[in-house]
């Protein structure tokens, strides 16, 4: 067990950034916390003689909510407090604000985050709803689906799969902040985009990634770092498969050396070669990956003979073309050898790789935020309950998608990260201004860049 003896170091986040920013947020929506705002409204509506509604919506309370909580319901919420005024959401959200400040004062980023995804995580396996939710989660009303009275002729709440589906999504959009959150004030921290990786890779290894912030262990978390086991297999795995391709290149075509086109170059090799493999093993008998990953976690590395016969790698590779849900239908089809489902994974794969092909994987990636919008914003506001929750979900989806495959093909430096982070955050312009000139989109400049070899991982 020489791996609990590592020493790690804390993790060197942006903290100062943030808490000024927090500072700030909480000093501009003191406005509302403290009712300022309902004396404002009175005064107005003497002072101009109004009736009805009035709105003191702040801009600057929405651009720093946006900073401080990217890719969660907490922005919308403070937008609604301004909107709707109701003195007892306002408070919630006020009390929420000065919570994640207190701990991140004292225990750093890492603990924070990491109590978020902990507290997330004990109400999707206890099944009661955390104290911390936003009353609105995505197109979820909180108070609706956890009502605890009855009223008449209708049972209470809603029902027991939709408050799982409720606490599934805090989950889900707590890892989304993990990850926005590392990319966004991480940038003198190596660490912070491997563990970005993979909590939107792999949700809970992610989350026990944070662990190796000795902050996070003295906070009282369970001191187990056997997840250390699995980052090393898989790191192994993608060295491994680095080395391999190295070896098989061509080196006078030099699309597989020059950037970007190396990136287009491995991703088309990975995606050909995949399907193979997946093909090659159908009818041999492999342990499933979450047996295989339980098996590391208690056993440690194993040695792997060859990549392309191992189901871990397979999966890890998938994830790296595909993100975590889009590939679902390639890997659970091989898992329950469902051949209709494996063939339909297939073919989006191939689509894919058709994509990358004609314009490259930069402007690939671009695709999924620029055409995830919905064309008409009304037109979203007014839809259906039902195809509403389709299109925030194939939204939120692609953005983690686009996020997901860069962070796995992308160089590391920070340009590219922050190009990552446009990409989870559907930052159209910031992506396009990142990668424009990579893209073909802009002039190409005089000097030519060196090239850069992908690295996976």
């Amino acid at each position: 067990m020489h791996m609990t003896v590592a020493v790690a170091t804390p993790f060197n986040m942006d903290e100062q950034a943030f808490l000024q920013t927090m500072d700030r947020l909480i000093e501009r929506f003191d406005r509302y916390s403290s009712g300022r705002c309902f004396a404002d409204l009175d005064r107005i509506r003497l002072e101009h003689d109004m009736e009805g509604p009035l709105s003191l919506f702040d801009d600057v309370v929405h651009e720093l909510a946006d900073d401080l909580f990217g890719g969660t319901s907490w922005p919308v919420n403070l937008d609604m407090d301004m909107i709707i005024l109701d003195r007892f959401q306002i408070g919630y959200d006020a009390e929420f604000l000065t919570g994640c400040r207190n701990v991140v004062r004292k225990y750093g980023m890492s603990a924070w985050l990491y109590e978020m995804i902990n507290d997330a995580s004990v109400a999707v396996a206890t099944h009661r709803p955390s104290n911390r939710m936003p009353f609105q989660l995505g197109l979820f009303d909180t108070r609706e689906v956890f009502r605890r009275k009855k009223t008449k002729g209708k049972k209470s709440g809603g029902g027991r799969r939709k408050r799982l589906e409720c606490m599934m999504e805090y989950l889900r959009q707590t890892y989304r902040l993990a990850a926005y959150t590392l990319l966004r004030w991480g940038g003198g921290e190596p660490r912070a985009a491997d563990a970005a990786l993979m909590v939107l890779a792999y949700g809970g290894l992610g989350m026990c990634m944070l662990r190796d912030d000795p902050k996070v262990v003295e906070l009282g978390c369970d001191p187990d770092f056997r997840y250390r086991h699995v980052c090393a297999q898989l790191q192994d795995m993608r060295i491994k498969a680095d080395l391999e391709y190295a070896c098989s290149v061509d080196l006078s075509v030099t699309s597989s050396l020059e950037y970007p086109a190396c990136l287009d170059a491995r991703y088309l090799y990975d995606a050909e070669h995949i399907v193979e493999a997946y093909r090659n093993l159908w009818d041999e008998n492999t342990k499933p990956v979450a047996q295989l990953l339980a098996e590391i976690e208690d056993n440690g590395v194993y040695e792997v003979e060859d990549i392309w016969k191992d189901p871990l790698y397979l999966h890890d590779l998938a994830i790296s073309l595909m993100g975590p849900s889009a590939s679902g239908l390639l890997q659970e089809g091989f898992r329950l050898r469902d051949r209709t489902m494996f063939e339909n994974g297939v073919k989006e794969l191939d689509s894919q790789a058709r994509n990358v092909r004609k314009a490259g994987l930069l402007l690939t990636l671009a695709g999924y935020i620029f055409f995830a919008e919905p064309e008409d914003r009304m037109d979203a506001m007014l839809a259906s309950h039902k195809d509403r929750k389709r299109m925030l979900d194939n939204y939120e989806k692609l953005g983690e998608m686009a996020a997901t495959i860069a962070l796995y093909r992308l160089p590391r430096d920070r340009e590219s990260l922050r190009a990552v982070r446009a990409l989870l955050m559907h930052e159209t312009g910031v992506y396009a201004d990142k990668m424009g000139e990579l893209m073909g989109l802009a002039d190409e400049p005089d000097g030519e860049d060196e090239a850069t070899a992908p690295v996976m991982g």
